[in-house]
């Protein structure tokens, strides 16, 4: 079949049972951002900085609108296609609206087989775009990368309207976790986590090319602003790197570095 190439799986082979629509995206993983002598936090780890100058340039990259993840952003029409599914064939509907459930908890689950797997033995095929939104998110916010970097390699596109506050959730969910582990866990477990919502900003900013810099609030404030005021030392390092301004001025007339300042005061 013209056009038509079996799935790659994560251990590098071929299901041909699986054929799909080929993607075009290059694979690559930016390296890690670290700081010998990071600001407002407690430890102070002895990593090596990497800058961001040696990152590929996405600047010619456009969405690969071939891929079997490529969904139609009109949230209404496809709301309309389904709400027309259910009234002609009820069970069948269900039974799609559960594969699909599914796939968002394998996708958190790191699970990209499982997901393959699923889309093959019922038939349900790649999600629509509501469930694909779902999935991406998922996966993205369990810190497990496998099924949005696939689906992103596939057709998805990320900067689609309902995830454009993805990244303020990471920051977040990297707060939120980081303080539940104070006093609880070891500074080398927090470093450890930390990095992984930093890969996670990574995956959003370079590979997926998500804008960190225009990104504000609904008070204006940066993501640099909200991982300040949280001393988030490794994001504060990332989000500079990544050119988010420092002074960049929220609607109270803060920047982020005078919270940085504030902090170490």
């Amino acid at each position: 079949m013209s056009g038509m190439v079996g799935i790659q799986t994560p251990s590098g082979g071929v299901d041909q049972e699986k054929e799909v629509a080929a993607g075009t995206a290059v694979d690559g993983r930016p390296p890690m951002p670290d700081s010998a002598s990071l600001p407002r936090q407690p430890f102070r780890p002895a990593l090596e900085v990497k800058h961001f100058s040696s990152f590929p340039n996405p600047s010619d990259k456009k969405v690969n609108n071939s891929g079997i993840f490529y969904v139609d952003e009109d949230f209404t029409a496809e709301q309309k296609r389904m709400e027309s599914m259910q009234r002609a064939n009820p069970e069948k509907a269900k039974k799609l609206f559960q594969s699909y459930t599914k796939m968002v908890v394998l996708s958190s689950a790191n699970d990209l087989n499982a997901v393959l797997g699923l889309m093959a033995s019922t038939g349900a095929g790649p999600p629509p775009a509501w469930f694909a939104v779902k999935m991406f998110q998922a996966g993205v916010m369990a810190l497990n990368l496998e099924v949005p970097k696939f689906m992103a390699k596939n057709g998805f596109n990320p900067k689609m309207g309902p995830l454009k506050t993805l990244m303020f959730d990471l920051i977040t969910g990297n707060a939120k976790e980081r303080e539940a582990g104070e006093g609880k866990a070891s500074k080398k477990e927090l470093v450890a986590r930390d990095r992984r919502y930093v890969e996670a900003m990574l995956f959003l900013a370079v590979e997926c090319e998500m804008d960190v810099s225009s990104c504000r609030s609904g008070d204006f404030k940066t993501l640099l602003h909200i991982a300040a005021d949280s001393d988030l030392a490794l994001m504060v390092l990332t989000l500079i790197e990544l050119g988010v301004d420092v002074n960049g001025v929220a609607k109270d007339d803060s920047t982020p570095l005078g919270s940085a300042v504030k902090g170490k005061g």
